[in-house]
């Protein structure tokens, strides 16, 4: 069995058998489903690009690479006019990991997204996650360009608890330079793309943005049942982002609870019966009396100008 023939038959059982599935929805006008045959790719240039960008690729995705170079998957729908062009599922060659950001050098006159430094105390909306910056606190590299309306991500961001090893995730770009967690790992977001088919900007439906309505209509036909699990998973993460927002409020009565209590029952108190908090302040009791001598006197005063009104 020659190598071509042996990646044919791992490249089958990594993608679940997508092209047979694709293959059998011709009745809903799925058509020319083409998977592009690569060969590994080289060992020697894996090794290559670890040491060029001084960072470790993750185990998942080198394991692809020696698998594959890299993945194209693209089929097409009958239409009146023809086959037309719908579904595709990429990622890029080892040599077109490219890294976007950081030691990017760019003019005044043509600036690009390396220009825009993010703020690394903001948070993603869906996930709750910090988001990735541009400069060198962290490495961004272009897994899927998504034909011009975003790029697929593969971020290394350094931890926060101070590890020598940094987060690797799967983050996508949107056109308005917007960043949206996707996953984890990288086969997590292999199987992500599996699954919805290729389908154009299938990536907005993980988002807060969400889908156009053109693709929605693609999704209803080809994957329904896939769009309703990512609207599920969408309003989930957004009720636990709303959760861990009311969680770590302040409240500024709890906090403050006890001596303002007291406060605030005396002063209703006074309000209600200002007569009675007068009486009380002018007459003292008897065993206040006897505890505290300055009352005594103020007593033995109060009882000698009584005699002498009598």
């Amino acid at each position: 069995m020659d190598e071509l023939d042996r990646t044919r038959q791992l490249l089958e059982l990594l993608n679940i058998g997508i092209v047979k599935c694709l293959e059998k929805k011709s009745n809903l006008g799925v058509c020319k489903v083409e998977l592009e045959q690569r060969a590994p790719a080289d060992r020697h240039n894996v090794l290559m690009w670890e040491q060029r960008n001084t960072c470790f690729l993750p185990e998942d995705l080198k394991s692809f690479f020696l698998t594959s170079d890299g993945f194209q998957l693209s089929w097409c729908v009958k239409m009146d006019n023809g086959p037309q062009p719908l579904g595709k599922m990429r990622i890029n060659r080892v040599s077109q990991l490219v890294r976007i950001g950081g030691t990017v050098q760019t003019s005044q006159v043509n600036p690009s997204i390396a220009d825009l430094e993010g703020d690394s105390d903001q948070e993603d909306e869906v996930s709750g996650l910090e988001k990735p910056t541009f400069d060198n606190r962290c490495k961004i590299y272009e897994l899927d360009p998504c034909d011009g309306y975003g790029k697929v991500c593969l971020v290394y961001r350094e931890s926060k608890a101070g590890g020598n090893e940094p987060k690797i995730e799967i983050w996508f770009l949107d056109r308005a330079l917007r960043w949206h967690y996707l996953t984890d790992s990288f086969i997590a977001y292999y199987r992500l793309m599996l699954m919805h088919l290729g389908l154009p900007q299938w990536q907005y439906a993980l988002t807060d943005i969400g889908l156009s309505q053109q693709t929605q209509q693609w999704f209803n036909v080809f994957a329904q049942v896939r769009l309703e699990l990512d609207r599920e998973i969408l309003c989930e993460s957004s009720e636990d982002t709303k959760s861990r927002a009311q969680s770590s409020q302040l409240d500024i009565n709890k906090v403050f609870k006890g001596k303002t209590d007291k406060r605030k029952a005396m002063t209703s108190q006074t309000q209600q019966n200002p007569g009675n908090m007068k009486k009380k302040a002018l007459v003292p009791s008897a065993n206040k009396t006897q505890s505290v001598p300055g009352t005594r006197v103020m007593a033995s005063s109060s009882q000698i100008s009584n005699k002498g009104l009598k």
